[in-house]
């Protein structure tokens, strides 16, 4: 097979940039996107949300390995991964690759069984894992540093039943080719039953399958050979790790095995190698070693990949001096999905996460426990009582300036006392391992004079007077100062007291920011065509409506990128009288408009939840914008255990935002987890400002027990 450096005045070209031929494919650059388990295919079914993961780290020419992909039913090891064995797979796979296509990528499958990395909940009839052997790999802690992973003893395959799982593998490809991808990779990395048969640390046969290294590779090569016979060579490439010993699977004589495969691999003439570096010895540490991948890039004949633990400057070195042809990114893929074009620029890297983000977030609920605007010490008990390890908290309303004052004793974020009085607070989440968001907000015309510097009137888009309403509590009444409409000179004042407000988030160390647009505040008050009534450009149409909203938005992603900002938008909701006659066209127009912002989310209110507190019967829907929203969807309003469950079975959000359950139980995780009882919250107690009661004293369950 024919693979070589195209030239195309390179000499001043950054090396992974640099074009390359591999096999029939011409690839623009040397950047590949790595395979890495994702686990977002409910019921092994790829959905529709990869259509978007998978085409924005599409570049014209650009090689993309999808994530590890299930050849059958026996071949799981973890929930909601991709499988390739059945019609309805293949076809949801379909529009998948063709975004890719689209775009002009090149896209490989990688076909995988787990074998005994398993258990018999994931098999069915729920029978025994298979391997090469019977032993059980021991217990292991998952990447949420919480959670651990038990192991059933698996069955050891008979020497007549391997032929079978060379033939499912056969299968997958052929039904890979028919969902449009453009090869498959095989997968014989990282302690899979690929590399169980490989690594004699595991394989104890006594057949043709044991044993000798000719023996133990014996599988992987008829694999290989029968892929190749099925689909043809230049479709075909394969992943090892020779030197790894991820899921128990190490080897006294990594050189000697990695050397066995890749000569084997060179009668086969495959489309490339892709081979884990020494250093990735298990899942995500790089260590200092000796060994090298070198004498295997020598001895293999056609496209070399290599992968594990590398960088900018490393993968451009590796290209110069010849020890690879392509290199793959697998985490830095994930958190910039324009990693080549970034490499390109020598553009700064986004960070990424391993602990993603729980699915319960907890939801922002203003505490009114702040005296004098000013964050108290009590709140690091109260937000550390509800961290979980990977957990996403959206810290209460935070005012943005002193106009922004609505209600009595709720925090700041303008003063540099306020910023101080915020990172004890920060940093008791952090150890706990949370990421943590500020809510920044404007209540507008939600005030009164009492509340606002030198006594003036609160200030909106519009004059018109709130109704005072009954508090919470069911006695008090709120009083509303008739508001004053800024005119057009005074918004960007506002808009960059957001700005600032940001910048003070991020000093006062929080992971981001979400923008409260929601509930009738000054954002909200602003998109509302029951409120609006400016004759400006930020009134009238929906798109002057919106525009105050956006240009925030733009402000904010400018200050601290857009992969720290997120939004709260309620089109649908009447809080504080703000309601709209077309909230469906609302929604969609914003979640349409920050689509080319990129932000981090957008978390939106149930229609359900028209005004506080109160759940109604309704035939609106968030799906419509759900399915229009490119980013991560979070979702909020009356939501229990079993709805939150379904909304994420069902693709309906990403992440499920929980108040009132999270102030009760404020280990609400866990007690989902469990199906534990819930305390009942008491809201008479939301409000005071008691720094205990109602605040902190609500039972944990291992304080129950």
């Amino acid at each position: 097979m024919e693979n070589k450096v195209v030239e195309e005045k390179e000499v001043d070209m950054i090396p992974l940039m640099t074009p390359y031929k591999m096999g029939n494919f011409e690839l623009s650059h040397r950047v590949v996107l790595a395979p890495l388990t994702r686990q977002r295919s409910y019921g092994n079914v790829p959905q529709p949300h990869a259509i978007l993961y998978y085409s924005q780290r599409t570049t014209k020419g650009g090689l993309l390995i999808g994530e590890a992909t299930v050849i059958s039913e026996t071949g799981i090891g973890y929930k909601d991964v991709p499988g390739i064995w059945t019609k309805e797979q293949v076809e949801a796979w379909k529009p998948i690759v063709n975004a890719v296509h689209a775009k002009g990528g090149i896209f490989f499958c990688q076909i995988w069984h787990v074998g005994r990395v398993s258990n018999k909940d994931f098999q069915p009839n729920g029978q025994d894992p298979i391997s090469c052997t019977d032993k059980q790999l021991t217990p292991q802690i998952l990447s949420n540093g919480i959670d651990v992973a038990h192991f059933t003893p698996p069955r050891r395959l008979t020497t007549d039943e391997i032929p079978q799982i060379v033939n499912e593998f056969c299968l997958a490809a052929r039904n890979a080719i028919e969902a449009g991808f453009d090869g498959v990779e095989i997968h014989g990395a990282h302690g899979y039953l690929i590399d169980q048969f490989m690594k004699d640390q595991i394989n104890d046969r006594n057949d043709k399958y044991g044993g000798s290294l000719e023996n133990r590779c014996r599988f992987a090569l008829e694999i290989v050979e029968a892929v190749v016979n099925e689909i043809g060579s230049d479709r075909v490439g394969i992943r090892i790790s020779p030197f790894a010993n991820y899921n128990e699977s190490g080897d006294t004589n990594p050189n000697a095995l990695g050397l066995y495969m890749v000569e084997s691999l060179n009668k086969y003439d495959i489309a490339y190698c892709h081979v884990v570096e020494p250093r990735m010895k298990t899942a995500w540490e790089k260590f200092e070693c000796g060994e090298s991948l070198v004498p295997l890039r020598k001895a293999y004949k056609s496209t070399f990949i290599v992968a594990g633990g590398y960088d900018r400057e490393d993968g451009n070195r590796v290209v110069v001096e010849d020890g690879a042809d392509l290199v793959a990114y697998g985490r830095l893929f994930i958190s910039n999905p324009d990693l080549p074009k970034r490499f390109e620029l020598n553009a700064p890297l986004n960070k990424y996460n391993r602990e993603t983000f729980y699915t319960v977030v907890f939801a922002p609920l203003t505490r009114q426990r702040s005296y004098g605007n000013i964050p108290q010490p009590h709140a690091i008990l109260y937000y550390s009582q509800n961290t979980t390890k990977g957990g996403f908290l959206i810290g209460e309303a935070t005012v943005i300036s002193k106009s922004g004052i609505g209600y009595k004793e709720v925090p700041g974020i303008w003063t540099k006392e306020q910023v101080e009085a915020c990172k004890p607070i920060v940093n008791a989440v952090h150890a706990k391992g949370g990421i943590f968001f500020s809510q920044i907000w404007h209540a507008g015309r939600v005030s009164n004079k009492d509340f606002l510097p030198n006594g003036q009137d609160p200030i909106s888009c519009t004059n018109k007077q709130l109704i005072a309403p009954i508090r919470s509590n069911g006695l008090d009444v709120e009083q509303y100062t008739p508001p004053r409409q800024l005119t057009i000179d005074e918004i960007p004042q506002i808009v960059n007291d957001f700005r600032v407000a940001t910048r003070n988030a991020t000093e006062a160390g929080f992971d981001g920011v979400e923008i409260h647009g929601a509930h009738g505040y000054l954002i909200d008050q602003f998109m509302k065509g029951q409120v609006n009534d400016q004759s400006d450009k930020y009134g009238g149409s929906l798109e002057n409506r919106c525009r105050f909203a956006l240009e925030i938005v733009e402000v904010v992603v400018n200050e601290i990128g857009s992969d720290r900002v997120g939004i709260r938008i309620s089109p649908f909701a009447n809080y504080n009288e703000s309601g709209d006659t077309n909230p469906s066209a609302l929604g969609l127009y914003m979640v349409e408009s920050l689509n080319k912002y990129d932000i981090a989310y957008c978390h939106v209110v149930e229609p359900r939840m028209k005004i506080a507190w109160e759940k109604s019967e309704c035939g609106e829907s968030l799906v419509p914008l759900r399915k229009a929203y490119k980013g991560t969807f979070i979702v909020a309003g009356g939501y229990n255990r079993e709805d939150g469950n379904r909304v994420v079975v069902e693709d309906r959000a990403d992440l499920v935002a929980y108040r009132r359950l999270f102030i009760s139980n404020p280990d609400l995780p866990k007690r989902f987890e469990l199906n534990a009882p819930l305390n009942k919250y008491n809201r008479e107690t939301f409000y005071t400002s008691n720094p205990i009661v109602g605040y902190t004293d609500y039972p944990m369950l291992e304080t129950m027990t």
